[in-house]
């Protein structure tokens, strides 16, 4: 847990929590052709964030995605 206190574990679990909460909602959210546009962008500036907490020693989402893509290509 490296030098995190217990507010701050509790702290990044909600932003977890939150940002799989988007994740799950922008899915739909894409295959409705009123709503896509903004999905979009919203998926856009999520992946951007999550991407901007790299110096925090955290794994970007593009490692993630380029890992499953893999794995679902075996």
């Amino acid at each position: 847990m490296g030098t995190l206190t217990s507010r701050g574990i509790h702290h990044w679990r909600l932003i977890a929590t939150a940002g799989i909460t988007m994740e799950t909602a922008l899915l739909p959210a894409l295959l409705i052709p009123r709503t896509m546009p903004y999905a979009v962008v919203a998926g856009i500036a999520m992946h951007t964030a999550f991407t901007c907490l790299k110096p925090r020693r955290l794994i970007t989402v593009s490692g993630l995605t380029a890992g499953t893509s893999f794995a679902f290509a075996l």
